[in-house]
């Protein structure tokens, strides 16, 4: 024993509606998620950002301790071998020495800015992409509440031209051109 026609075509509008809920529901967790997950990735990126400046000021420093203990064995050397130390060219060999070790402490502080501006960067585009991904939600839900209303409503329309919700006279392709203007 089968279905009527009538309660076929019910069941169908009703699967309809159920779907593009569930469809609706699906896509507004899934845009969820992926917000939540850019909003992670946002403040991983903003934390980088501060470790990158952190070990570069250590690295700096210890760059400068390290071109200081140069110096100083420069300086003891020199003076071991009984050159003069505080003139002429061992006083120009430590400068240059100095000036080296700085100018490499100043590279590396460089390059920790560098570092921390692109994670920086990466968390700005992070965050736009976790609010664009919250805006999605939201239109999930929208474009499959209309979506679903407009398959149940064509096939209402389908079925009461058909006749299997009963219609399929006359009458009600007079009252479908008092709903659905647009058909006739």
């Amino acid at each position: 024993m089968g279905l009527d026609p009538v309660s076929l075509g019910v069941m169908s509008l009703v699967a309809g509606v159920a779907g593009a809920g569930m469809q609706g529901y699906s896509q507004y967790q899934a845009a969820n998620y992926n917000a939540q997950v850019a909003a992670n990735n946002q403040k991983i990126a903003q934390q980088n950002a501060g470790i990158s400046l952190q070990q570069g000021t250590i690295a700096e420093e210890n760059q400068r301790l390290k071109t200081g203990g140069m110096i100083a064995a420069i300086d003891t050397q020199q003076a071991a071998s009984g050159i003069q130390t505080n003139s002429g060219s061992a006083l120009n060999v430590r400068s240059s020495a100095a000036e080296t070790g700085e100018l490499d402490a100043l590279t590396i502080r460089y390059n920790s800015q560098l570092a921390a501006r692109n994670e920086m960067q990466a968390a700005s585009n992070f965050g736009a992409q976790s609010s664009l991904y919250g805006a999605e939600s939201g239109w999930a839900i929208d474009n499959s509440i209309l979506g679903g209303a407009s398959s149940v409503s064509d096939k209402w329309l389908k079925y009461q031209q058909t006749g299997v919700l009963g219609g399929g006279n006359a009458g009600d392709a007079a009252m479908s051109s008092v709903y659905y203007p647009w058909m006739n």
